[in-house]
């Protein structure tokens, strides 16, 4: 059946005391061709001609509300996925750093990590990987960040000054005069290993999450895959049919995506919308592809006991596979 015919069985099944008249006008086809179109639909058993006093009803059979069930259904499948072909290395990432954790009286990203912090063994990491363009979005003690970029000129700064009352998409958008061309995102709260950058640089897909197997933090973001690519995201277990595992806070992003992120959040009117949640509705037309590793080394830092366990044991797992 053909766009236009399906078109024509929704109309109807909406209201099916519509004369022909009203059909061709709301599908903005000539009433000679809906009369054709309803002379098929009845032959193949989609409606049925139901007369009654001086009005015709077209009433939908349950042939072709199953049919509408699973055209929708097939629809809602179909996804746009942009071109890769000869699209360059990834040159561009952006920190998200605005926020605030009640347990540490600086930005996290500036917790020891021996001789170092977290956020310098990211930008390490990035320059190791040839990302040399960085965009960091500061908030809370932004002062940290800016003594760091006087030690490193290459690094951009944008302050989110209402991050105490905003989510981060917020502090993402605030970056859409800098961002050129695709770019990775990361959370400045979370270390990983090296490898996690390289499998989403090498990745196939410009729109892609890395995810893990659940961590047990009592703060994931859960995802489920259908077809290859993401479905559905969420905190709250309870929404999946599934769980193919938890995003960690590192993606890779598109610039025309990105763009369509921009679209959604600008007629947004909740204040604390994180970037996640509108990744997820672009996600309903456009493919969001992902790298599961269900072997790396990470860990959030939310809490004194995440940043003791970090430590105790994350990171020095980290340097001995490092040294490995």
């Amino acid at each position: 059946m053909l766009e236009r015919e399906f078109k024509i069985l929704g109309i109807l099944n909406k209201n099916s005391s519509f004369s022909q008249r009203e059909i061709a006008s709301q599908a903005n086809v000539s009433v000679g061709t809906i009369n054709s179109i309803i002379k098929q639909l009845v032959k193949d058993g989609f409606i049925s001609v139901k007369k009654t006093a001086n009005t015709q009803h077209y009433l939908v059979s349950e042939k072709g509300v199953l049919f509408l069930e699973n055209y929708i259904k097939g629809s809602l499948n179909r996804k746009i996925v942009f071109p890769t072909d000869d699209h360059g290395h990834i040159n561009q990432a952006v920190i998200l750093a605005a926020g605030e954790r009640l347990d540490f009286k600086k930005p996290v990203g500036f917790l020891n990590l021996g001789e170092h912090t977290i956020v310098e063994r990211t930008i390490t990491l990035l320059y190791e990987c040839g990302i040399q363009d960085i965009v960091i979005i500061t908030g809370y003690e932004s002062q940290y960040y800016e003594d760091l970029a006087k030690r490193h000129k290459k690094l951009r700064l944008i302050k989110n000054k209402n991050y105490r009352w905003t989510g981060t998409m917020n502090s993402l958008a605030l970056a859409q005069e800098f961002i050129k061309d695709d770019f990775i995102l990361i959370e400045s709260d979370i270390i990983f290993e090296k490898k996690a950058l390289v499998e989403l640089i090498e990745n196939k897909n410009r729109n892609c999450l890395l995810i893990t197997n659940e961590s047990g933090s009592e703060d994931e973001v859960f995802v489920e895959i259908r077809d290859g690519f993401i479905f559905k995201m969420s905190k709250d277990r309870h929404q999946f049919n599934k769980i193919d595992g938890e995003v960690i806070g590192v993606s890779k992003i598109s610039k025309d995506i990105y763009e369509k992120m921009l679209e959604e959040f600008s007629t947004n009117q909740n204040p604390y919308f994180n970037y996640e949640y509108a990744l997820l509705d672009v996600a309903r037309t456009f493919s969001i592809g992902y790298t599961k590793l269900t072997d790396l080394i990470w860990t959030e830092i939310d809490t004194k006991w995440h940043y003791k366990n970090l430590l105790n044991y994350i990171y020095p797992m980290l340097l001995k596979k490092e040294k490995d």
